[in-house]
Order: C-alpha cells, then structure tokens, then sequence
C-alpha cells in the first residue's frame, strides 16, 4: 500500500512538471541590443574588435572594493584618457612586439575609476592588475596630456601593471630578488633617495621583487634614455653629514645594483617577447613629447 502512495505522488509530481500551460513570467535576462554614445561606439572600434578589449568606465560596484569610497570616470576624460592610453602602451608595444604579441598579452578588461584609491595608511593605489586578465586604473578626473607629472603618474602605473602580466605569462629571472633581499611592506616609510642608495629604483620597488621588476619596466618606459640616466644617479646624500663616505660608498653600490637590474630587464624583454627595450622607450618617450605639446 505504502508502495502504491509513493508511486501516486510520483506520477502526480510528473505530471505537473510537464504542464507546458504553465505561465513562467518574463525573462529576467536582458537581450535587448545595448544603446552605444559615440564613446561606447569609438572602444568597440578601437579596443573591442580589433584586441578583444572590454573597458568599463560606467560605475560598476562588482569590479572594485566597495571598502573604498570611489568616484566613477567623468565621461568627457574617459576617450582622452583611452587615445593616450592607445597611443603611449598599445602601438608602441605592437610596434615593437607585434601584433600577435598586444592581442595575446593585452589585458581583456579594463576598468577605469575616477578617484584616487586611498589605504588606511595612506598610501595610495593607481592600478591593479588581476590574473593576467584585468587592469584598473585609478586618477581618470585628474588626466591631463599637458600635464608631465600627471601623464608620468598614469601612464607609470600602465606600464606598472602590464609588466606584471608579462612575468605572470613568463617568469623573470630568480636571480633578480637576490640582488637586493631588503624588501619590506613598510616601504611607503622610505623616500626617493634612501630607495636609489639601498638599489631600489622607487620606495614602492622595496614592497616585493614582482614590484621591484616591474617598477623597473614603468620608471624605463615614462623616461628618455637621459632622464634614466640621470634619475639612477640622483640619490642625494650630504656632504655634511659626518658619514658622508660611507654614505657615498652606499650610493655607488646601490647604483650598481640598479644597473645590474637593468641590464637583467632589458634581456628579459629580448629574450622572452624579443623587444628591445631602449628602443620601445626612446619611442614611447617620443609620443609622450608630442602628446604633451598638442
């Protein structure tokens, strides 16, 4: 009898499944075709179709940290910012490397934020990179091509964040963190010159050797040749201070390490992607000049 009940309510449970009747409601999924401003149109022709490039300059609280109070890009900065962008990272790189290269390493989405992206301790992050596969890049509303310090500023953390998915796809050199161990969370404690004389090209380069390598690609690609030069060089130390030998000694050390690093950087860059890296920089250098003048 119990047998019988059981096979009752099966059939039962059957039958109403397959009731084709039944009204389910409309569709929670929007397949209407998404209406394009001249900005949506002019990415999907520059950046979408031709290297797969989604970007997202629309407030999207599932692409950052809701922890942070975070502004959204200003429409009107958002295609300048992306022709720079175009301009200073992604045709030098398909100059050099190719086009193969850009659309097999170029990060298929990039997220743009408006404001500065503050810590507690008050530093601050100007981009991210995660996987390999996204970008995002903080300061749009403060973009401004005649602005040197700002176009450095933006476009070191471009060039910062895509040499993290260079060493991502392939690895540089373990030798490279054992020419300066010193690393430290607490970097943000030093300044430019204390880097430089310790063989860190910036205070950041001290957080961890990924950041150390790719400080070193961004400081090489927002500088000529000279400017490279010269800021390597620059580390002051007084000569008042009462250990002004051995801090000059400490100095010329540091410089040597930085050298050392660079030499390790530029053969990574023609070993593994066969770019030469002085001359991706000295054109990188020049588009930078002439966007600056427009």
């Amino acid at each position: 009898m119990k047998k019988y009940i059981c096979f009752l309510m099966l059939g039962v449970l059957l039958f109403s499944s397959c009731d084709s009747d039944e009204d389910l409601g409309e569709s929670l999924i929007d397949t209407s075709t998404p209406e394009l401003n001249e900005t949506d149109q002019w990415i999907r022709e520059n950046f979408t179709i031709p290297y797969n490039i989604e970007v997202k300059y629309r407030f999207d609280d599932a692409e950052v940290d809701n922890g942070k109070v975070l502004t959204p890009a200003k429409l009107e900065k958002v295609r300048p910012f992306l022709e720079a962008m175009k301009t200073v990272w992604i045709d030098p790189y398909a100059l050099y490397g190719g086009e193969d290269f850009v659309k097999m390493m170029v990060p298929k989405l990039l997220v743009l934020v408006g404001s500065h992206n503050y810590n507690k301790n008050g530093s601050i992050i100007l981009g991210q990179a995660e996987n390999g596969r996204k970008v995002t890049i903080f300061d749009i509303n403060y973009f401004d091509p005649a602005d040197k310090t700002i176009m450095d500023r933006i476009f070191s953390t471009m060039q910062h964040e895509f040499g993290h998915i260079l060493h991502q796809n392939v690895m540089y050199p373990l030798e490279y963190e054992k020419i300066t161990p010193g690393y430290t969370t607490a970097w943000m404690n030093y300044g430019k010159s204390d880097a430089l004389v310790m063989g860190f090209i910036t205070a950041y380069s001290m957080n961890n050797p990924n950041d150390d390598f790719v400080e070193m690609i961004a400081k090489m690609l927002t500088k000529s040749r000279e400017e490279w030069n010269e800021y390597v060089e620059s580390a002051y130390v007084s000569s008042w201070d009462p250990d002004y030998e051995l801090l000059l000694k400490q100095k010329e050390e540091g410089i040597a390490k930085i050298r050392q690093k660079e030499e390790m950087v530029v053969n990574y860059f023609l070993q593994v992607w066969n770019i030469d890296l002085y001359d991706l920089q000295a054109h990188v250098h020049d588009v930078m000049v002439e966007l600056a003048e427009e």
